[in-house]
């Protein structure tokens, strides 16, 4: 019998392959190919809950991290736009899943997570899995935004499950968007304005009125966003503002 896998909330379980195939997409390669082998070498004790979380849907509220800083969205590696994060659960048979306590997961620092490449390290979240090159958001930022170490030399493998190294950074490091467009600001109408209302409302959940007129609410969305990924919060659709919509847009299609 195949062995199954706990998935969200409730009692679903799933074969590995469904696990991956939902939670893989949009997810640093090298981060999934640590937290997987993780995942098959406990033999259906460990799940995910939750995953990704697009950009300007992390919830804004206490217990959580700011909106654009938490793992769980997509950051801007070296390699690439990935999200790196998962919510852990257990399979509790019979009822609905339960988190992970701390004696059963890789605390950071501990031997465990050297072994797996992959620790728990927020404070009160035992379930909260990401690699172990990174810390805390700011910390992260602090040291330029490293990259993962990719084919790091994972020392408790299960047999089963050894995905392909990348050899080099993943594919998306190449990968160049062109996109030509007019610089679009307060005041201006048109098509272009009523795409970038859609494309912000689709992504960042904005709440725009998509009508082609680029008035102070639209503003707003798009201060939102650039403030979401670094750039110069001036509430103007220039080029790199252009550009981060439309990469985000691929990525999630």
């Amino acid at each position: 019998m195949e062995t199954l896998y706990p998935i969200y909330y409730g009692t679903r379980m799933v074969t590995f392959d469904e696990l991956r195939n939902r939670f893989e997409p949009n997810m640093h390669p090298e981060a999934a190919r640590r937290g997987f082998n993780f995942i098959k070498y406990h033999g259906g004790k460990f799940g995910i809950g939750g995953g990704y979380r697009p950009p300007g849907t992390q919830p804004n509220k206490a217990g959580f991290a700011p909106p654009g800083r938490s793992f769980h969205e997509g950051q801007q590696f070296p390699s690439g736009l990935y999200y790196c994060a998962w919510d852990m659960v257990v399979a509790n048979p019979g009822r609905k899943h339960r988190a992970p306590t701390w004696d059963e997961v890789p605390k950071q620092g501990s031997q465990g997570a050297v072994d797996f490449g992959v620790h728990m390290n927020v404070s009160g979240e035992p379930w909260h899995l990401q690699p172990i090159e990174l810390d805390g958001w700011a910390t992260w930022v602090k040291y330029g935004k490293q990259d993962l170490l990719l084919n790091y030399d994972i020392l408790v493998k299960d047999a089963s499950f050894e995905p392909e190294k990348p050899t080099t950074n993943p594919e998306r490091e190449g990968i160049t968007v062109e996109f030509n467009s007019r610089t679009l600001r307060r005041g201006d109408k048109g098509s272009d304005v009523k795409f970038f209302q859609g494309l912000i409302n689709d992504l960042a959940g904005q709440g725009l009125y998509v009508d082609g007129d680029f008035g102070p609410q639209t503003e707003r969305g798009v201060k939102n966003w650039q403030a979401m990924f670094g750039l110069v919060v001036d509430g103007v659709v220039g080029k790199q503002t252009q550009q981060s919509l439309i990469e985000i847009a691929l990525l999630k299609s």
